[in-house]
């Protein structure tokens, strides 16, 4: 495993190369897979995309399937799932850089459950280099499974070169929705609606500085789409669009209290008084279903001027026209990952 962690490379390497992108996502039921043409110009080109699902095969005759794609890609990116991995924030150590992996190994012995070697560590700085006390975030996965997906990924396209992860796939899709909005140098947050779960980040210049895992509100889409037909309140001025006590409705006669709403809520306070220099600008809504009405009920309930981040806005091509599956949602983050080619 060590071998081949080396052949692939560090999750978060900067340069990728020239060509096509193939980002792909491995469960244990099905495997989802979507395809950029090269080029760095916008709307990004989805060349394909799709999903196969899993029936009753043997290990065997399920890489055997996934061989039958022939997919290719000059550039593969896997994606893990979001249970084979999680992430902690902690104090980054005064180290070299080559021995914070290190530090942050040692750092994980009192917090993860089981043997520290059977999981791979890889560490992100949060944030910039602004602050006297730096802190990172530290994503710790199983290696069964970055196997598993590296598996998937060499029997569907015949390689694979990279494994990622949700928060810095997010991070590109919200990164280039800020710049197309001209909100490229601001902080913006992202919220991914997922069952059961719920994937915010926070990012600035192209950089994560903050992402947590939420419960998911179960009442969320039918309350988003009974007060669809609201009219949206007047956009607040840009740099200080979060207003504190600004239409906000916890426990208000008109809607019920949303446990969803109430850890935001905590999540922007956080924010606010750990980055006071880089208010929160914009909060994009991803989803596969309801997107703008979720959107507009939490504008409504945040004062946080809140937009739906839809894959026409950044994509084009005929493969989204036959329509885009939700597990697919993530895979186009992924492709993004070339720096270079970000707007």
């Amino acid at each position: 495993m060590k071998a081949l962690l080396q052949k692939l490379g560090s999750p978060w390497r900067k340069a990728l190369g020239q060509g096509g992108v193939l980002a792909l996502r491995a469960s244990a039921d099905r495997f989802n897979w979507v395809e950029l043409a090269p080029g760095k110009t916008w709307p990004r080109e989805v060349l394909g995309l799709g999903e196969l699902r899993r029936d009753n095969e043997d290990e065997s005759q399920w890489l055997q399937k996934l061989v039958g794609l022939g997919l290719s890609g000059s550039q593969v990116i896997a994606l893990l799932e979001l249970d084979d991995y999680a992430v902690y924030k902690l104090p980054a150590p005064n180290v070299p850089s080559d021995e914070l992996k290190a530090a942050a190994r040692w750092q994980l012995k009192e917090l993860v459950e089981g043997k520290l070697d059977q999981l791979t560590i890889d560490v992100l700085q949060a944030g910039d280099d602004t602050r006297s006390h730096k802190e990172m975030l530290v994503f710790a996965a199983r290696n069964a499974a970055i196997q598993r997906v590296c598996q998937a990924g060499t029997a569907s396209a015949g390689q694979t070169q990279v494994v990622d992860v949700w928060e810095t796939a997010q991070r590109n899709l919200q990164s280039a929705h800020a710049a197309m909005d001209g909100l490229a140098d601001k902080a913006t947050a992202a919220l991914q609606l997922l069952p059961g779960q719920c994937l915010l980040t926070i990012s600035s210049g192209g950089e994560l500085f903050y992402t947590r895992r939420l419960d998911a509100d179960d009442r969320l889409f039918e309350r988003a789409t009974s007060t669809a037909r609201e009219a949206v309140r007047e956009e607040v001025p840009l740099g200080f669009e979060y207003m504190p006590g600004d239409e906000l409705s916890f426990g208000g006669t008109e809607s019920e209290e949303s446990s969803l709403i109430i850890e935001l809520q905590r999540s922007i306070d956080v924010w606010e008084r750990s980055w006071p220099g880089l208010p929160l600008s914009r909060l994009y809504v991803l989803s596969a279903d309801h997107a703008e009405a979720v959107a507009r009920l939490l504008q409504k309930e945040l004062g946080l001027r809140t937009l739906a981040l839809l894959p026409e806005q950044l994509f084009k091509g005929e493969a989204l026209a036959q329509g885009l599956p939700a597990a697919c949602l993530p895979l186009l983050g992924a492709a993004l990952r070339d720096e270079t080619a970000r707007p």
